[in-house]
């Protein structure tokens, strides 16, 4: 990948159905999901939408962070492919960074994993993360030339990520680049409830 410019972009558009009350409002660390997953990405300097189903609803110290947007999806509750097209209409950045908003270890050290990674690949339009041999389309960076294909998938109501990932180069990252934690998922109670161990652990460190 060619020094082009990149941006952040953090999906929270989803229903959060599985885990009863939106995802990115739980509370987590200092602050909340969305807005500790924020402060990370804008402190590896980079701009930081986020797209929300309920912007109103986001903490007020959100913004705080520099770099920070918060936009609303341009089709509700449309998934991803949704969330895609809404980051891209309101960037002018080549790349973005895009990541689901239920990543409570992603940090700036896994971040800047990934985009060193990035800089010696070639002839791609994704880069998506991989991780015990499961792909990660929301760990990933995204090419602007893919935004066409994600307008034309929500236009026609394509709305399965999957579906419209295999028309495109989706370079896979080779397995432990990152901590198998930056890209878990707190989709559910029970998930949450593990994250929140977990974090308890990590602080505890080593017995």
């Amino acid at each position: 990948m060619r020094e082009e410019l990149i941006g952040g972009a953090i999906l929270a558009g989803g229903k959060s159905s599985r885990m009863g009350r939106p995802k990115d409002l739980l509370p987590w660390r200092g602050g909340s999901m969305i807005s500790e997953l924020a402060r990370e990405v804008t402190a590896c300097q980079l701009s930081c939408l986020i797209v929300s189903n309920h912007p109103e609803q986001l903490p007020a110290d959100i913004t705080h962070y520099r770099g920070v947007t918060i936009v609303p999806d341009a089709v509700p509750s449309a998934g991803p492919v949704s969330g895609l097209v809404t980051a891209f209409r309101r960037t002018t950045e080549e790349v973005l960074l895009v990541l689901s908003c239920d990543l409570p270890f992603m940090d700036r050290e896994q971040i800047h994993r990934l985009l060193d990674y990035a800089k010696g690949v070639q002839d791609w339009d994704v880069i998506a993360v991989q991780e015990q041999g499961r792909l990660h389309p929301l760990v990933a960076l995204y090419h602007r030339r893919t935004q066409l294909f994600w307008e034309d998938a929500l236009r026609q109501k394509q709305l399965r990520l999957m579906s419209t990932l295999a028309e495109l180069r989706v370079h896979e990252t080779p397995a432990g680049l990152l901590d198998p934690w930056a890209v878990f998922n707190a989709n559910t109670p029970e998930e949450y409830q593990m994250a929140i161990e977990e974090e308890r652990k990590r602080k505890a460190g080593p017995r």
